[in-house]
């Protein structure tokens, strides 16, 4: 560095002054606040679980299995009885999406209770065509898509769910599924 540049850097800085310490804001939170946040969040997600366990024994819900899904694996889902022209306007994406819900950020249990939340509200609104939009799981810790697989396996324990696939590729393709729903709803989207 030259004189000049020397000369030039201190009478740009020449009115600058350190910060009080009042000031200044901590980066970095300390150990116990990260240990009270961890707690909370394990207290969270145990009430959650038993909150879930409890409505699945009360509403006597069915577990479906179904096998694990890649990344690149099409859903596709419909209960019996349902018309062959609904199915492929589902295939297709030809209908208006009436309502939409981006699960990309959330966790398992952020996922279902929002997922739950959705289909809920949309029977409430007379919704019968909707989206969710789950992912591909590229950036799952898991050897496979997460809440791809989550979204799966619940939309099969809505009873008001008649029929549901991945979406057409300009619409999210197997990262999305689009939903058909029943007209009339009455109380528990479940049962």
């Amino acid at each position: 560095m030259t004189e000049e540049d020397k000369s030039l850097f201190l009478s740009a800085v020449n009115d600058v002054f350190p910060l009080k310490k009042g000031n200044k804001v901590a980066l970095h939170h300390s150990k116990t606040v990260k240990q009270r946040a961890k707690q909370t969040i394990k207290e969270v997600k145990n009430k959650q679980r038993m909150s879930t366990d409890a409505t699945k024994t009360t509403l006597n819900i069915q577990e479906y299995r179904v096998p694990l899904m890649t990344s690149q694996e099409k859903m596709l889902y419909h209960q019996k009885g349902i018309r062959l022209q609904e199915l492929s306007k589902l295939k297709k994406g030809n209908f208006i999406n009436q309502a939409q819900l981006d699960l990309h950020g959330y966790t398992c249990e952020e996922a279902q209770f929002a997922l739950f939340n959705f289909i809920e509200n949309a029977l409430q609104n007379k919704r019968r065509y909707i989206r969710v939009i789950h992912g591909k799981g590229y950036n799952s810790e898991e050897r496979f898509p997460v809440l791809k697989n989550l979204v799966n396996q619940s939309l099969r324990e809505f009873n008001h769910v008649l029929a549901f696939c991945s979406a057409p590729e300009q619409d999210g393709g197997a990262g999305a599924v689009n939903i058909f729903l029943k007209k009339t709803y009455i109380g528990d989207p479940k049962g």
